[in-house]
């Protein structure tokens, strides 16, 4: 993971020169936050779990003058102590230096800004918060050299641990010692090389906000709702697929199923992400998809088939849909209708792998009339599903243009998402029953509904509730899925158009150089935002790999272990029909 904006930080440019085992990066872990956070029993604690040399230093250790005072001077002599510390720790051979202090932009963490260039270190810093009360509570029960009064003057500067660029927060005020030891022992582990340190599994629920997560004292009380467990995407993917097979998937299709679930939640999409495991095997409860299924082709004409989902798995079923679409390469174009599958997941990947192979792709997915928890535009309540769109197409040399959206104003699940989270929704993304808009995800889930989805563009939301329409019609109807006036669902319907990009007598090398030109049309307009460029649809700048840590909230990391341990004898029902 990232640490200071992903600066890496060094001893000096005078240090010796050293064999490639001795210059690989020493990790410093920075306990930072306010007097009375707990910086100096957790690091205390911490350094022990480490199974690799490692040292502490403490500010505390290195700046006990008296009289106390934070200023200046003192920010300079505890630089100095610091850096000298570091150096003989390096020399002894610490790979992992474990740093507690009042660690801040505009005090002690300016002295080592000429340190955040050499890469020979890697920081990381952890930010511990508490409440004002919780902060005193401490201070007065720890005696320091530093008078109680003068470290209770300095409560505010918990509000400064969020400058700190990429700290990951953490709340200690409902937690034990313990606790927040193995919190961050946890993230360590899931940074580090198997066996650096001895981590248990995260329990939760444990307040930590991802890095760089700016949290506001007066968001303190309301963080319990929002805390996550940091978890490896390894350990996700591993957990995840447990979960799916106690419910009856078979292995390949469970660790496949898992492993698009972590890469959309890495991704930064938690509306597609882990919170759909807990609802397969609800899904699986209900008879409403049936694990071990595999979708059926039915030929409706030359150029036309008809794919009974049978409610698979959508994995199973959006890998039938590309080999089908595929045979449009090969001739004339191709039509594809869906009916009754289970939930296809993010559609994006089909649109790039269609694409791929020089094929124009339009698709419509609605949701077998079910799920309907759209307004339409003028209306309050749920008429529609989020009947998403999907267009793909070819532009070589470069990527694919890729359009995966939904016709209403966001996704069910980024709603769903922010429920798990405790957090509200932007503004214009939920309708009252007033027709005004809302932001508390809750009103969409009470029975009945006190809120709805608006469609796409908003209350008023014409062109979305228009989409919606023509979506809805051209699945269900058309394609024979269900409709939203005579349900077939739960599930997913859809109806796929597929034809090759050169069919209109264009070459894909002229389609590919007029979308270079419109590229470029573009990025020659001027900007809002100087650092953020127009870009073209399926074309986002991304990481060169997802993220290794994922933080899902707390509760639903800790359903997802309860399912993956669960009997699959009980509790789960059996497909309804013959899979």
């Amino acid at each position: 993971m990232s640490v200071l904006e992903g600066a890496e930080v060094g001893v000096g440019a005078d240090a010796d020169v050293r064999t490639e085992t001795e210059t690989a990066r020493v990790r410093v872990v920075v306990l930072t936050g306010a007097p009375g956070a707990g910086k100096t029993e957790t690091g205390r604690r911490l350094v022990r779990r480490y199974q690799v040399p490692a040292a502490l230093i403490d500010t505390d250790a290195v700046a006990d003058v008296y009289p106390w005072q934070a200023d200046e001077r003192l920010y300079a002599v505890l630089g100095r102590n610091l850096r000298a510390c570091l150096d003989s720790y390096l020399e002894w051979g610490a790979r992992v230096v474990v740093l507690s202090g009042v660690m801040l932009p505009g005090r002690t963490l300016d002295q080592f800004a000429d340190l955040l260039a050499d890469p020979r270190l890697e920081w990381v810093f952890y930010g511990l918060r508490a409440r004002p009360e919780q902060l005193a509570e401490r201070i007065l029960a720890d005696r320091k050299v530093q008078e109680a009064d003068g470290r209770l003057s300095w409560s505010h500067l918990d509000e400064e641990v969020a400058t700190v660029p990429g700290v990951r927060q953490v709340e200690t005020g409902a937690l034990t010692a313990a606790q927040v030891v193995d919190l961050i022992a946890a993230a360590e582990a899931a940074d580090l090389p198997p066996g650096t340190l001895t981590a248990p599994a995260p329990s939760g629920p444990w307040p930590v906000t991802p890095a760089g997560a700016a949290v506001g004292a007066t968001e303190n009380a309301a963080v319990g709702a929002r805390s996550v467990t940091p978890v490896s995407a390894a350990d996700a993917r591993s957990v995840c697929t447990a979960a799916l097979g106690r419910a009856g998937f078979p292995p390949p299709v469970a660790e496949r199923a898992a492993a698009e679930l972590v890469a959309a939640e890495a991704d930064g999409q938690p509306s597609h992400g882990l919170l759909r495991v807990p609802e397969y095997v609800a899904a699986v409860a209900a008879g409403e998809l049936c694990p071990t299924a595999r979708p059926r082709v039915h030929r409706t004409g030359e150029r036309a088939v008809l794919v009974d989902g049978g409610r698979a798995p959508g994995v199973l079923v959006r890998r039938l849909l590309a080999t089908e679409l595929a045979r449009a390469a090969q001739g004339g174009p191709v039509v594809v209708g869906l009916r009754d599958s289970g939930h296809l997941g993010r559609l994006a990947p089909l649109g790039r792998e269609v694409a791929g192979q020089g094929l124009v792709l339009l698709g419509f997915v609605n949701f077998c009339g079910a799920g309907r928890k759209v307004a339409p535009a003028g209306g309050t309540d749920g008429r529609w599903a989020t009947n998403p769109l999907l267009l793909a197409c070819p532009a070589p040399p470069g990527a694919p243009l890729v359009l995966d959206m939904s016709t209403s104003a966001a996704a069910e699940g980024v709603v769903r998402a922010a429920l798990l989270a405790g957090t509200e929704v932007p503004p214009g993304l939920l309708i009252g029953t007033d027709g005004a808009s809302v932001t508390d995800p809750r009103l969409l889930y009470t029975e009945p509904p006190r809120a709805a989805l608006a469609p796409l563009g908003g209350v008023a939301g014409h062109k979305g509730h228009a989409l919606a329409a023509l979506v809805e019609t051209l699945a269900g109807a058309v394609a024979g899925a269900g409709h939203a006036a005579a349900p077939q669902g739960p599930g997913n319907g859809g109806l796929f158009v597929a034809f090759r990009v050169d069919a209109l007598g264009r070459s894909g090398a002229a389609v590919g150089a007029a979308v270079s030109a419109l590229e470029q049309h573009l990025l020659a307009g001027p900007r809002v935002d100087q650092e953020r460029a127009p870009r073209l649809p399926g074309r986002a700048v991304r990481p060169p790999h997802a993220p290794d840590l994922l933080t899902p909230p707390a509760a639903l990391w800790q359903r997802i272990r309860q399912l993956a341990s669960t009997d699959p004898s009980k509790g789960i029902a059996p497909c309804p029909t013959p899979c």
